[in-house]
């Protein structure tokens, strides 16, 4: 038989249900769930592939209430689409609370607003495929110290790309990708410590505003590329409110960055791989630690069984 006509199904007063998590248990592959304007304390967790949450007008917001421990939206279908929505106000114990959890392949974000959460977008090691983020804002939220949150938290995904998107206010990271290619375009990125933390392969930021605040903490750095191909950055714009000498670039890659016709101002560098040798040297140690656990392990296992 052939496959049922994808609908839109209805969220709010006078629709076919109440609550966005109803609809979307509801759905089936290709619907469109169209939650109307008003506050609604829910969340939902879906497989489903395919489908599209979307506010139909302003001011249709999630908040509060967190699914599985884990975030307002628990997404482990692909090739989801969430619009025009507002997701605020997610809080667990561990400090992770998320607006959105992605544990499937391939997420597009458009005009979504991650209001007041631990953490804005995060996936999970088993996520993969391309994240698209396109008009969102991330405003508020996180944690600083020794272990601050990320306000748009990326694991080994092929593609994150971020376009036109506005970061404030979060105390923490606010782009943190461990993609293999990460393109930033057109985006406004405050920050109390890095703007952008990359350790996956490839990084092109292009247009882009980065602003350190005055309170900024740790290094002052905006971007910290620490992959395994170059880093690109053209005509970005590093704004350096903290009274101190800043970097636009924090390179410990293994390859000279390409940069042009980016904007600092005076006393700030746009380039430093100050730190490198360090880093490097931890890491081999940690490795190296990592290798001698194991191989105790096995030789373990060998001589009494596992």
């Amino acid at each position: 038989s052939a496959p049922a006509a994808a609908r839109t199904i209805g969220v709010g007063p006078g629709q076919e249900f109440d609550r966005p998590s109803r609809a979307i248990a509801a759905a089936q592959p290709g619907d469109t769930v169209s939650i109307q304007p008003g506050t609604y304390y829910d969340c939902a967790v879906w497989a489903t592939d395919d489908l599209v949450v979307e506010g139909a007008g302003p001011g249709a917001v999630l908040s509060d209430k967190v699914c599985e421990g884990k975030a307002l939206l628990v997404i482990r279908g692909s090739g989801a689409v969430i619009r025009n929505l507002t997701l605020t106000r997610a809080r667990v114990a561990d400090n992770n609370g998320a607006g959105i959890r992605l544990e499937g392949e391939s997420i597009v974000l458009e005009r979504v607003q991650f209001l007041d959460n631990q953490v804005g977008l995060l996936s999970s090691m088993g996520a993969s495929g391309d994240i698209v983020v396109r008009g969102c804002r991330f405003d508020g939220g996180g944690i600083g110290g020794d272990q601050p949150s990320v306000a748009l938290s990326v694991g080994a995904v092929a593609l994150l790309r971020v376009e036109q998107s506005v970061f404030t206010g979060v105390r923490g990271t606010q782009v943190g990708t461990a993609a293999l290619a990460t393109e930033l375009v057109g985006n406004q990125i405050a920050t109390s410590r890095l703007a952008v933390s990359a350790a996956g392969a490839s990084l092109l930021m292009e247009d882009n505003v980065l602003d350190l605040t005055p309170n900024a903490e740790g290094r002052q750095a905006a971007v910290l590329a620490n992959g395994d191909a170059r880093a690109v950055l053209r005509r970005n714009r590093l704004v350096n409110q903290t009274g101190r000498p800043a970097v636009l670039l924090l390179d410990w890659t293994t390859e000279t960055p390409v940069l042009a016709d980016n904007i600092i101002g005076p006393g700030d560098r746009e380039v430093t791989s100050e730190g490198v040798w360090r880093h490097r040297s931890a890491t081999a140690f940690r490795a190296a630690k990592d290798g001698v656990r194991s191989l105790l392990g096995a030789v373990k296992r060998m001589i009494v069984g596992p």
